[in-house]
């Protein structure tokens, strides 16, 4: 995956499967590309460091299974 350096990572037309690195509770820090942003993690709670999460504009949409 390319992560333009300049943009928000979850801002695309597409959504983007990011890592989630750590919580602070309805939002969490994911990292994709090489890239760290904060999201709303409301809709997939529970989550922790570790899971993959579907995001896009800023929420994480969906849970992403190994």
């Amino acid at each position: 995956m390319s992560v333009d350096p300049d943009t928000c990572i979850t801002c695309g037309d597409t959504a983007v499967v990011a890592t989630v690195v750590e919580v602070d509770g309805d939002t969490a820090l994911v990292e994709a590309g090489g890239k760290r942003e904060r999201v709303g993690v409301e809709l997939v709670r529970p989550v922790a460091p570790g899971d993959e999460l579907l995001c896009h504009a800023g929420i994480a949409l969906q849970r992403v299974d190994p």
